[in-house]
Formats: C-alpha cells, structure tokens, sequence
C-alpha cells in the first residue's frame, strides 16, 4: 500500500521555507524573503499616510502661522531675556529662520518616510520607527505649549492637531515594536513560521 502525498499548490512554500511552487517545480527563493501578514499593508499605509499629512500639516502651520507678530507674543510670553547688544527683531528673525529650517528639513524626511513606508522598503520600517518613537515623544513635550499658549506662536487648534499626531506616531511605534518582535520588518514573516 503506497501513501500518496497531495500535489502541491502553485505559490506553496516548502516546508523548510526555502522554495516556492512555481506550479512544475520547487524554485529556490531569495536570501532574506519574508511573506506578508495582515498587518504588513495596513501597516505601511498607515504609515505613509501619518507621515505625509503630519508633513503637510507642518509646513502649512508654520507658513500660515509662524510670522514675526506671533513670534513676538510667543518670545514675550515666555518671559525670554532678549541677549545685550542685540535687540527683539534680530532674535524674531533667528526664531523664525530657524523654525523654517527644521520644519522643511522635518516634512522633506517625513515624504521620504512616507514614500519608502508606501512601498514598502524593509530598512524603512527601521527609519519609519525611529521617526515614530521620536515624534511620539512629543505627545508628553507638547502639553506644556498645549496647557500654555501664548508660548507658542501656533494657536491651540494647531498645536491639538499636532498632540494628535504625536499620539498617532506613538501608537504607530507600539505597533512596530510588536509586529518586529512577533513577525519582523513591516510584519513580515520568515517563509514556513
């Protein structure tokens, strides 16, 4: 009597999780390959879509908002002793030059994270993360702006949206950390697991 084993079907991966059947014969697959769960494109849509409208959201706050009245307030309102020998209008133009720089430096990296999360680049999962982690940061350093302010020269309805995006970079960082530890990048498993 002779057992029979079912024939495989096309797309299966061996057992050992290191070929794939092409529907006439086992084909070796690439170093490295990771099959996607049904987190990977939720999660990388997510992502992208965090990224690219907190980069949005950035630049035209800081256009639309950031000038040199509101600085002005801001500077006054937290009580910052102008330097001697340098008058309020040097110090407004510095704050404003330098806000300006980090928010289009900030929103450049965030299209880029949004674009390799779109597609799905593997080391982007580890950029994306460390972007999360960090901007989730904020979701503790921004009430003190929040709470207070007239210490900023955004008003509250920008600085709630971004506490809101602060709290999605975090929840998005959790996320990562628990799809890396029970799937991999992008929560993407070993083939055969």
């Amino acid at each position: 009597m002779s057992s029979t084993s079912p024939a495989p079907s096309t797309g299966q991966i061996s057992a050992d999780g290191q070929f794939r059947w092409d529907g006439t014969q086992w084909v070796p697959l690439a170093a490295g390959h990771r099959e996607p769960t049904s987190w990977t494109r939720p999660m990388q849509l997510l992502a992208a879509a965090v990224f690219l409208v907190s980069a949005i959201a950035n630049v035209a706050f800081t256009l639309i908002f950031v000038n040199h009245d509101a600085m002005v307030n801001a500077i006054n309102a937290q009580g910052t002793k102008i330097p001697a020998g340098s008058d309020i209008d040097t110090v407004v133009n510095v704050a404003i030059g330098f806000t300006y720089g980090v928010v289009i430096f900030i929103s450049l990296l965030s299209v880029v994270a949004a674009i390799g999360s779109y597609l799905g680049w593997r080391w982007m999962f580890w950029v994306a993360l460390v972007l999360f982690g960090l901007s989730g940061i904020g979701t503790f350093t921004n009430l003190g702006s929040l709470f207070k302010p007239s210490t900023s020269p955004l008003p509250v309805v920008a600085l709630g949206l971004n506490e809101l995006f602060s709290v999605a970079s975090l929840a998005l960082c959790i996320w990562m950390i628990i799809a890396a530890v029970r799937y991999g990048p992008w929560a993407m498993k070993k083939p055969g697991t």
